[in-house]
């Protein structure tokens, strides 16, 4: 604990400024005379002329009616739709170009296989003798190869 002051006699002057002085009188707010919170009533706080906040009592205050607040719009915000717009059609226009990828491929396929069998019909048309229509001598060849013992073999060729 500490010492007890020493005593002082309430009009002699504070040797120490930065001490208070608990034998002297009470000090004064700067502002004004003390206003008790219950005597005042309620008080609110309003922008002042100079930026800071002034303390008004409320029944000060003058009473017109609050202007009636607009209603808020209903359903989802316009914003969010737009931006999921957006990404189905993103994802529509992704599965779009899939099917259209998979139709060309297949139309490509069918596109190279008809040129392959156009080519072999060609070729098989211009390779093909005696369909040209014009009469020409047909030859049949038949090899007749008759085996006998001993590893002796006999070919006969007849063209008719």
């Amino acid at each position: 604990m500490s010492a007890p002051l020493p005593y002082r006699p309430p009009d002699e002057p504070v040797t120490n400024p930065l001490v208070p002085d608990p034998y002297g009188p009470a000090q004064q707010p700067l502002s004004g005379a003390v206003e008790l919170a219950a005597e005042r009533g309620p008080v609110v706080y309003v922008p002042g002329a100079h930026g800071g906040f002034v303390a008004v009592r409320r029944e000060d205050l003058p009473t017109t009616p609050a202007p009636v607040p607009a209603p808020a719009p209903s359903g989802v915000d316009p914003h969010a739709q737009r931006m999921a717009a957006k990404g189905v059609f993103a994802a529509g226009a992704g599965v779009g170009a899939y099917f259209a990828a998979g139709a060309t491929a297949i139309v490509l396929d069918s596109l190279a296989q008809a040129l392959i069998a156009a080519a072999v019909a060609a070729g098989v048309a211009i390779a093909a003798p005696g369909r040209r229509g014009g009469g020409g001598d047909t030859y049949v060849t038949h090899h007749h190869v008759s085996n006998r013992w001993f590893g002796r073999s006999n070919t006969t060729i007849r063209n008719h």
